[in-house]
């Protein structure tokens, strides 16, 4: 049984094709994983082969994500990832090139996680609880704020009318979830929360992804020897929150809680610099993951 949880947050340092394969009537060739809703997300399979190739076979905590494919007796694992859900998006704006996006819906994920890390952490220690208000955001739309004001802005090529409240961040607590680098840039860019209304939020996110088309030339004829295609990517900047989940660790030549599992764990990959997904070679899939 799984018995602590850690939160992790996954930045984009450069832009990421965690992709599908070829999608059957999708609107590009090889587009990006997306979750029941659509939002792009990181599916756990993915993630954690990406951090398994980062830690490499010699490493000892290796041992705890499970056998590897193919290898026989199969081993359990004993770490737990679980889908890298969106958070926060880079949107074009007029003043200052660009802001964070958000919607109710994409905090909604980070609240879940929140809720299940406060729950499995609680029972090891006396941490205060972490909390995200999302009844701010309720609260906004049902009766208003005292302090706000209303404007229009173009966000992504859409018109759209706002309500600027001071101090956002930290009404609803996200200064105190989110890792410094991340918070330190909600704080210079700024942050806008999308309507979940009509789908609005999603159609504007949707339109801060790149796509890029490419083709591959035939030696050195350079005549195009396939393509084009497109390709799907998540701009740098991106922000994802997913939940590692560690059990006890035993073996022939001991055992370890899953406390200690998991501060090895976090030991190996917090403030590390890793690869997701593909196009390693022309400067795509550069992350960095921060554990809460």
């Amino acid at each position: 049984m799984y018995s602590v949880a850690k939160i992790l947050f996954i930045k984009a340092l450069t832009p990421l094709h965690v992709g599908t394969g070829r999608g059957e009537g999708a609107h590009v060739d090889l587009p990006i994983q997306r979750d029941e809703f659509g939002y792009p997300t990181i599916w756990a399979s993915s993630l954690k082969g990406a951090i398994k190739a980062h830690i490499g076979k010699n490493n000892k905590v290796r041992e705890y994500l499970g056998s590897e494919p193919g290898v026989s007796p199969t081993r359990p694992s004993h770490i737990s990832l679980l889908d890298a859900r969106l958070v926060l998006m880079p949107v074009r704006v007029l003043e200052g090139v660009w802001a964070y996006g958000t919607t109710s819906h994409l905090l909604s994920y980070l609240k879940y996680y929140l809720d299940v890390y406060n729950e499995m952490s609680l029972k090891q220690s006396a941490l205060s609880k972490l909390e995200l208000r999302l009844d701010l955001i309720k609260s906004m739309k049902r009766k208003g704020l005292s302090n706000k004001f209303k404007d229009l802005v173009i966000i992504n090529e859409t018109d759209l009318e706002i309500e600027y409240v001071d101090d956002l961040i930290s009404k609803m607590g996200i200064d105190k979830i989110f890792p410094s680098d991340i918070k330190d840039k909600i704080l210079e860019q700024g942050l806008v929360i999308l309507s979940d209304e009509n789908n609005i939020g999603l159609n504007i996110l949707n339109k801060s992804l790149l796509i890029q088309y490419r083709v591959r030339l035939k030696g050195e004829e350079k005549t195009v020897e396939e393509g084009p295609w497109s390709e799907e990517y998540l701009p740098m900047e991106t922000v994802f929150v997913s939940l590692i989940l560690c059990r006890d660790y035993k073996s022939d030549g001991g055992s370890k809680s899953g406390v200690e599992i998991c501060e090895e764990f976090k030991k190996e990959i917090d403030k590390k610099t890793i690869y997701v997904g593909g196009r390693e070679t022309i400067g795509r899939g550069l992350a960095k993951l921060f554990v809460l």
